[in-house]
């Protein structure tokens, strides 16, 4: 054999044998080394999750009555995946069958349970991106039977359910279950919808944002949306039980490999009262139809009721609104889309969730800053004229002549705050010809008392309102932003018409901070606007001595087998920079407004008869103007307790579209009061006046059972330190609807 053809038979015998080497090496490496990677990852394509959702915790008020429970219904669900084993055509007439007897159209039966999908695709920036279906699909993982009705408790609904139940062979894939759902028992006929909030399926954001292992467990979960639901939600949903589940190759079920009883959520036991909820809501209810029936259009009305103690929410309503449970399991495209067009935007909580002009109750605010900043003294007199510069008292009230602070707060004269506010601009102005701060003291002593900034209540802050103080800082600022509206509607409207001279004015000038600007806020007129918390957490700082809150709705975390997890206390935002002296003399001036017959204050006729030797309670009217009408925003503000104790409560009510808040707003502060104290025929809300110490009796919840079952057992455990709540784990809550816009601009004139 030539050596050259022995070279080639060598060099194939190589090759040859490296090639086998090669294989078995990689044999080896399968089989041998990579063989437990190998083994779990064929485990895991045989093995599926079956999901439990875990009952919600309970939202109780003080006295442990539930505001937000869970009861039990029939509930319809369908099992896709084994319907899809069945053929398509099996599928169809399965489900055009069911959608006949739940009454729905097949389409959207279909869709519902169809799983989503999320393809990638890559954006304009060319990064891969997930999109989703464009039709509505359903967002449940596979084998996870799909909730497609949740059956009303009537016998019809009861009858339905067997129809379905007992014909198997019909309804293949679709079952029946009596399961634990949200429930809203309205205790003494208390609504408070907007504070609980709502629940519903959590979304692609919310998803994205967990982790693989949460994503998996959480994909078919009822997250809180709003409100307390919301807020507290990483205590509410308790965790899920997963029952894993081995398949063959076709997609049966073969046998359970590991099943984790779900574990029910936490109790959320909060500082409201039913009682003083509803009573309220009744009063705000009240005042809109009073005020209609004077010739008024009352579109909506507002109420806090506050611990001035401790900053404990008791009742916090606005009306109109909408019935608890409207969301739930979701709400119809019809009464959303009433909801939404309905005078007086009931989607928006006008207590927290906007912010308006509060009138002449925002004097507690100027004369606070009028003293802080040393315009005035508690022991001066100043001026209070019939006219000042132009602007007028009231109603055409004449003038008073030369009067203390505490005269001026009780008759609410505008002209003597008029001419300090002028004194206190112009002080300010010559500070800064001589390159030096402005003291702007009215405006520090509003944001120490927690206005034009969040107030920090325990719900999510997209719904809390801000409100807003005006300085030459923030007005140049929104100049800024809005110069060309302004000047469009100088352009557009008819010439001389009063919100063109508006825009007019403010298309030239509308970055400096105006005397007026500053007399009209000192009034609680123009651009000042709060929110009827805000005003309630301001006044119990000044009832109390001076401590600012934090507000909290929620009073402590209760586990479900009865032991405290978590005591919720108000953290304090802030100290008023104001002496005691100060804060005694603008109280005793407040007392007045209510008690007073020389002179006669503006709210003593809404109290005549009031036992004030028991219960002494003081508080100021506000009367804020709306352009371009003869109606008002009528507030009135309260504060009081036991007399000769500490102020317990502050009780705010606006009323928009009405008459004067002495007239309007003021006569349902004082029935609130009678209901809590039990005057005037009523049963008093709370024993002695004081809201409950202790916890109450908390239901202890077992897994899988409806709340029937329970018993109850008093909460135990030590309190925790801890002074903020913790916000929902799932994400920021989607915005409902815009913020109900308010007037910017009042004629020139005050409100008392």
């Amino acid at each position: 054999m030539p050596d050259r053809s022995r070279l080639r038979l060598v060099v194939l015998g190589v090759l040859v044998l490296s090639l086998v080497a090669t294989l078995l090496g990689r044999l080896w490496y399968l089989q041998v080394l990579n063989a437990p990677q190998l083994r779990a990852e064929a485990l895991n394509q045989q093995i599926h999750d079956i999901v439990t959702p875990a009952p919600r915790g309970e939202i109780l008020d003080d006295t442990g009555k539930p505001f937000v429970d869970n009861k039990p219904a029939l509930v319809v669900s369908v099992n896709r995946t084994a319907l899809d084993r069945m053929g398509k055509t099996v599928e169809a007439q399965v489900l055009h069958r069911l959608a006949r007897e739940l009454g729905k159209p097949y389409t959207q039966l279909n869709n519902e349970t169809t799983p989503c999908t999320y393809p990638k695709v890559r954006n304009q920036q060319g990064q891969l991106v997930y999109t989703s279906r464009p039709t509505p699909c359903n967002n449940h993982l596979a084998y996870q039977p799909v909730v497609v009705s949740q059956l009303k408790p009537t016998l019809a609904a009861a009858r339905k359910a067997l129809q379905i139940k007992e014909k198997p062979e019909e309804y293949p894939g679709v079952t029946v279950e009596l399961t634990a759902v949200r429930h809203y028992p309205k205790p003494n006929g208390a609504l408070a919808s907007s504070m609980l909030g709502y629940i519903q399926l959590i979304g692609p954001k919310q998803l994205a944002a967990l982790s693989p292992a949460d994503r998996a467990v959480y994909q078919n979960a009822q997250v809180g949306v709003t409100g307390l639901e919301a807020q507290y939600e990483h205590y509410l949903r308790g965790a899920p039980g997963v029952k894993a589940v081995s398949v063959d190759h076709l997609g049966a079920v073969t046998g359970t490999v590991r099943d984790t009883a779900p574990t029910p959520g936490d109790d959320v036991v909060t500082n409201i009262d039913a009682g003083v909820q509803a009573s309220l809501e009744k009063q705000l209810q009240n005042a809109i139809t009073a005020a209609r029936h004077s010739g008024y259009t009352a579109d909506y009305a507002a109420g806090v009721v506050l611990n001035a103690r401790n900053g404990g929410v008791v009742a916090m309503a606005s009306d109109p609104t909408y019935p608890p449970g409207a969301f739930v399991p979701h709400i119809s495209a019809k009464l959303y889309n009433r909801l939404q067009h309905q005078e007086g935007s009931p989607l928006v909580d006008k207590a927290f969730e906007s912010a308006s002009p509060p009138g002449s109750t925002f004097k507690l605010i100027s004369s606070s800053g009028l003293l802080y900043d040393g315009t005035m003294s508690t022991g001066g007199y100043y001026d209070c004229p019939t006219d000042f510069l132009g602007h007028h008292n009231f109603d055409g009230e004449g003038g008073l002549g030369s009067i203390p602070l505490r005269t001026a707060l009780i008759v609410s004269c505008d002209t003597f705050f008029f001419e300090l506010g002028d004194r206190d601009w112009n002080r300010d102005q010559h500070l800064i010809a001589q390159h030096k701060k402005p003291v702007e003291g009215v405006q520090r002593i509003a944001h120490a008392y927690g206005l034009g900034e969040q107030p920090g209540i325990d719900l999510p802050i997209g719904e809390v309102a801000e409100g807003h103080i005006a300085d030459r800082y923030n007005t140049k600022l929104n100049w800024e932003q809005n110069k060309k509206n302004y000047c469009a509607g100088a352009a557009r409207r008819p010439k001389g018409s009063y919100l063109q001279q508006i825009d007019e004015q403010n298309c030239k000038l509308g970055y400096i901070f105006l005397p007026g600007d500053q007399m009209n806020q000192d009034i609680g007129q123009g651009t000042v606007t709060v929110s009827p918390l805000q005003l309630a957490v301001a006044y119990a700082a000044m009832a109390n001595g001076g401590t600012v809150f934090e507000p909290r709705i929620a009073k402590a975390i209760v586990s479900p087998t009865g032991k405290l997890v978590k005591r919720i206390k108000a953290p304090v935002r802030d100290h008023l920079p104001l002496s005691k002296s100060d804060l005694d003399y603008l109280r005793n001036a407040f007392y007045g407004v209510t008690t007073s017959r020389s002179p006669v204050g503006t709210g003593v006729s809404a109290f005549a008869g009031f036992p004030m030797n028991r219960v002494l309670v003081g508080g100021k009217t506000g009367t804020a103007e709306l352009t371009g009408t003869n109606q008002n925003g009528s507030w009135f503000v309260s504060f009081g307790g036991p007399a000769g104790q500490k102020p317990q409560f502050v009780t705010v009510i606006e009323v928009n579209k009405s008459d004067q808040g002495a007239i309007s707003a003021a006569p349902y502060v004082r029935n609130v009061w009678d209901a809590m104290y039990g005057f005037g025929g009523n049963k008093a809300l709370f024993a002695n006046g004081v809201p409950p110490h202790k916890l109450p009796k908390v239901q202890i919840v077992e897994a899988g059972l409806p709340p029937a079952h329970h018993h109850k057992k008093t909460a135990t455990g030590s309190a925790s330190a801890t002074s903020s709540a913790t916000p929902a784990a799932m994400g920021p809550p989607p915005v409902l609807d815009a913020r109900y816009e308010r007037q910017r601009f009042a004629r020139p004139g005050a409100a008392p």
